[in-house]
């Protein structure tokens, strides 16, 4: 098979678009109504309006268009990691399909990066979290990413290694069940170890908003994982169904051809 990195950076990157769309219809009023709620909290000073990065964030327009674009880039990065995914679990389990190896592909990096992110370092609407502590909380949440897809990938070279072997019935099962075992472990040790956010959420932030603001997030990235694991199936299977259906053409002409002094 072809390298497909071209392709789920492309399809990547028209994901993060429409997911772009998505978030700037349900998540970006929710980021409106923490920002107003921000403003309309008392400064310091006894004077309302907010302070720091809020207070810089640009026209409205401009944000919904950083959103877009940003989620863009980031869909071309995630097309990087879902390439290599994809080929570790082509290589683990060889005889399936395509669609089969680009969902868990997808599924796989949805796990590593989005959801068992969000469950140690919550998305947080404007108005949550310390700005003098916030280059801290990225610097470990990017650790825990990269911690998080190593673990990945090592149980995915596990189960390629126990596939290679060819263990049958029961020996196969306890293979599996090992690699399971193992990556579960690892992935409690990675969760424990690194130091999670513990901003607390301000008393005037409404439940709901925060509910609200990490559920879109985290069905964004869902749709984002889905749109660009399924592209990618989809194109390359309709471009091989395209060169069979040429290919059979040319054959038939050649044989008609040949039939005939």
């Amino acid at each position: 098979m072809r390298n497909i990195l071209p392709l789920a950076m492309v399809m990547g990157a028209i994901a993060g678009l429409i997911v772009g769309g998505f978030l700037n219809v349900f998540n970006v009023p929710v980021m409106e109504w923490a920002i107003s709620l921000e403003e309309a909290a008392p400064a310091p000073s006894g004077e309302s309006g907010t302070t720091g990065v809020y207070a810089s964030l640009g026209s409205l327009g401009a944000q919904r268009i950083g959103l877009v674009v940003g989620l863009a880039v980031l869909g071309v990065i995630y097309g990087a990691v879902f390439t290599a995914l994809f080929r570790l679990v082509r290589q683990a389990v060889p005889g399936w399909n395509i669609w089969a190896w680009a969902v868990i592909g997808g599924a796989l990096g949805f796990w590593s990066i989005s959801l068992f992110t969000q469950i140690k370092f919550p998305l947080n609407p404007p108005g949550v979290g310390d700005e003098a502590s916030l280059l801290g909380r990225q610097g470990f949440q990017f650790l825990f990413i990269l911690l998080s897809l190593g673990a990945t990938a090592v149980a995915g070279l596990a189960v390629r290694h126990v596939h290679q072997l060819g263990w049958e019935g029961s020996q196969r099962f306890l293979g599996y069940a090992g690699i399971a075992f193992g990556y579960a472990i690892a992935a409690l040790i990675i969760f424990v170890a690194i130091p999670g956010d513990s901003d607390p959420i301000p008393h005037g932030l409404p439940q709901s908003l925060v509910i609200m603001f990490r559920t879109f997030s985290i069905i964004g990235h869902l749709l984002l994982w889905t749109i660009m694991a399924l592209g990618v199936a989809g194109y390359i299977r309709y471009q091989e169904k395209g060169i069979n259906v040429t290919g059979d053409a040319m054959m038939e002409r050649n044989l008609s051809g040949s039939s005939h002094p």
